[in-house]
């Protein structure tokens, strides 16, 4: 790994950021209709978990990335091509979010822009971004990190004040049945955001105290799994299960209704400022873990190579969020049903098992051989 270190908050800044990310605006859960903040909590319960297991493995090969140690457990035959998928991955959720992003502008304020060049945009400054370094990316999340905490305690305030939270929409409680739930914590709320922190197995050789990688996790697990429990019972409250339901955009419709005395209104820029400075580390962090994934497996090491090679995946990003559906209708189909079982839940949960058991298992027989040759001698 190179040196570039990032300290124990930076992460916290970088993982909360990167969980809140596109998920706190499209609406998250809502199969569950007004139990949706309950799916997103079990989603939370389902992610410390198996957070649980990227840290296990991470403290076995604390100097190493998963695309690297993912060849030392399974050998490079079976490895490397799990390896690159894992870059491949990495490389299109960026792009389905870039997709995201764009989508969400043109809907709220830039109707008159091209798809194009609001992608274009982010992509270009998020690349610039990376090439200075992950430090750098570190050190503006922290003060992302403030705004953002700025922003949710003016937006929920406001709600407030504005008398349109009707609590009664969020009755009956457990109305959708343990069946639905369970389906939309398994296939959404669990896979989206909370197992994406899978990328994070790229990120953490870049912690500058390893024993903290761990519990830093859990506490932006918690922290952003609350925010977006309370943030979806909000919008429940205002726009009732069926008006959340038919929203592309939950948080924009809600944060839209308020109004305090014909004077405050019109707030829709607190919820375009609260995308983008999600997306922007959302997409660094996919961004970086899938060129981390190829400098490693390319042995990219050259300062200008890495230019280079930025600049190549931006552009290769930005082809494929355009490219990668007709429309938004299509887009959002794509990721709500195809995704999820055919990309998350294999390399987010399935593919790590499989390394925590031959770890785990190693590590059992060799100190069960060591016991016995003392014990022998």
């Amino acid at each position: 790994m190179s040196g570039e270190k990032i300290s124990p908050f930076q992460l916290f800044c970088l993982m909360y950021l990167f969980e809140l990310g596109s998920a706190i605006v499209v609406g998250l859960g809502l199969q569950a209709k007004q139990d949706a903040w309950l799916a997103i909590l079990l989603g939370m319960g389902g992610g410390l978990c198996i957070y649980q297991i990227y840290t296990y493995l991470y403290l076995q090969f604390p100097e190493q990335p998963l695309t690297s140690y993912i060849t030392k457990i399974l050998g490079k035959f079976i490895g490397t091509p799990i390896a690159i998928i894992y870059c491949l991955y990495f490389l299109y959720i960026a792009a389905r979010v870039l997709r995201d992003f764009g989508a969400l502008l043109i809907t709220s304020t830039l109707d008159e822009t091209p798809l194009l060049i609001i992608n274009c945009l982010m992509i270009l400054l998020i690349t610039y971004g990376l090439s200075r370094g992950i430090e750098v990316i570190g050190r503006t999340s922290e003060s992302a990190f403030l705004m953002m905490l700025l922003f949710g305690f003016i937006g929920i305030t406001l709600t407030f004040f504005s008398g349109i939270i009707q609590v009664k929409n969020l009755a009956p409680f457990f109305e959708s049945g343990w069946k639905t739930l369970s389906s939309t914590v398994f296939k959404l709320t669990y896979t989206f955001p909370f197992g994406e922190m899978i990328a994070f197995t790229m990120i953490l050789p870049h912690l500058n105290n390893h024993k903290d990688g761990k519990k830093i996790g859990i506490y932006a697990l918690l922290a952003s799994g609350l925010t977006l429990s309370i943030t979806i019972a909000l919008e429940i409250a205002v726009l009732g299960p069926k008006g959340v339901g038919f929203s592309q955009f939950p948080l924009l419709d809600t944060i839209g209704r308020v109004n305090i005395g014909d004077f405050i209104q019109r707030l829709d820029i607190i919820v375009v400022a609260t995308l983008i400075i999600g997306v922007f580390v959302k997409i660094s962090i996919f961004f970086y873990a899938g060129y981390l994934g190829l400098s490693n497996i390319l042995h990219i090491t050259k300062k200008k190579h890495k230019t280079v090679s930025l600049l190549l995946l931006g552009i290769l990003i930005l082809i494929s969020s355009l490219k990668m559906s007709s429309n938004f209708a299509e887009h959002l189909e794509v990721g709500l049903n195809w995704v999820p079982i055919y990309l998350h839940l294999p390399l987010q949960t399935g593919v790590p098992l499989i390394l925590f058991i031959i770890t785990w298992l190693r590590k059992s027989f060799k100190k069960n051989k060591r016991e016995i040759h003392e014990v022998e001698s």
